[in-house]
């Protein structure tokens, strides 16, 4: 007898084949996604970081620092006093130059669009004697921001390594 067809066995482990190919391909991808959204956000903090710098290069000369930290700053030439205000996001929002607006505060890597209440959020901006400013915003006051901690840092910041008022 002429039987055209496949066995059982055969028919078995061309499943069992394309399941351990399709789980190792699943997998693969999986990770690859995850990855994306993390650089995805990172690209999002980014934006706020240019935000960040296109206020201060800007605006900044117009903040009152009237707080003196208790810590100096080490430069090249010497150690300079550091001066501090703490300002609104919405500031940055509203600049003349608006380096950023509320609409672009949606996280792209989970469509979270709680980013949108970041007008509440408060900066620290940094003065020092040479006029160069620097700011620190945490993280997870922006509330969409998947990850707050873990491989990068939990603030946005530009602040010298080490320095804290």
């Amino acid at each position: 007898m002429n039987n055209k067809g496949f066995t059982l066995i055969e028919l078995l482990s061309t499943i069992v084949v394309l399941a351990i190919i399709a789980g190792i391909t699943l997998g693969i991808v999986n990770v690859n996604f995850e990855k994306t959204k993390e650089s995805v956000e990172e690209i999002f903090v980014d934006t706020i970081r240019d935000a960040m710098n296109v206020y201060l290069d800007s605006d900044a000369k117009e903040l009152n620092f009237t707080t003196k930290c208790s810590n100096k700053l080490n430069k090249a030439h010497g150690s300079v006093n550091v001066y501090k205000v703490v300002i609104n996001f919405s500031k940055v929002i509203d600049s003349e130059y608006h380096p950023i607006t509320q609409t672009d505060l949606v996280n792209p890597a989970n469509k979270d669009v709680s980013c949108s209440n970041a007008s509440n959020i408060d900066i620290n901006i940094y003065r020092d004697d040479d006029y160069v400013y620097y700011y620190k915003i945490n993280k997870s006051e922006f509330g969409c921001l998947l990850n707050t901690s873990g491989d990068y840092s939990s603030v946005i910041s530009d602040l010298p390594e080490g320095f804290d008022c």
